[in-house]
């Protein structure tokens, strides 16, 4: 028979030995639209994607702050605030609110992970994806498979999949609109 003392004794033992849970990864804000409204597109930034098996000619996504446009998504900011357009062929309207892109068959969590990065992660067009987006690389899991890329300067990466460039600002949802759009086949 276990003794109630030698019980408790584990039950301490085992508690110490425990390890906190991680405190939930902080949410990376909106970028808030600028006063007015959507004038004629005069984009900002841009991704683009130049697959080097050359399987698939370059993709670029251009944006600004009311707008995104790309191969398979063409995304207007409402006056609501939602990004409404088409994506994969599909009608779309997206929210976008603090670590958060969702609506249809996309819900990701955009999240601030390990020394600064930028998590992307959750459902693209019903595909699961995953981005760190690092200062020095890029890494993850698209549907294609998995993806490492280290940073060659201004805003380029590349690796033996291909070469992505990212120019302008970091808002979002734009930028993480874009890197999927340009990224995911």
């Amino acid at each position: 028979m276990i003794k109630p003392l030698t019980v408790s004794a584990l039950a301490v033992a085992l508690l110490g030995c425990a390890t906190p849970p991680k405190p939930a990864a902080p949410p990376v804000p909106m970028t808030e639209p600028p006063s007015g409204g959507p004038g004629e597109f005069s984009p900002k930034g841009e991704v683009t994607w130049k697959d080097l098996t050359g399987v698939s000619p370059p993709r670029r996504v251009a944006f600004d702050d009311w707008r995104v446009q790309g191969p398979s998504a063409s995304l207007t900011r409402s006056s609501d605030g939602r990004w409404v357009g088409r994506v994969r062929g599909k009608d779309v309207a997206f929210t976008a609110v603090s670590g958060k892109i969702s609506g249809g068959d996309t819900d990701l969590a955009v999240t601030m992970g390990d020394k600064e990065a930028i998590v992307v992660e959750g459902l693209w067009g019903g595909k699961r994806v995953r981005l760190v987006l690092a200062k020095d690389r890029i890494s993850g899991a698209l549907p294609g498979g998995p993806i490492d890329m280290t940073d060659m300067g201004t805003g380029m990466f590349n690796s033996y999949q291909g070469m992505l460039q990212i120019s302008g600002p970091p808002d979002m949802p734009q930028i993480a609109i874009a890197l999927l759009d340009a990224m995911v086949r």
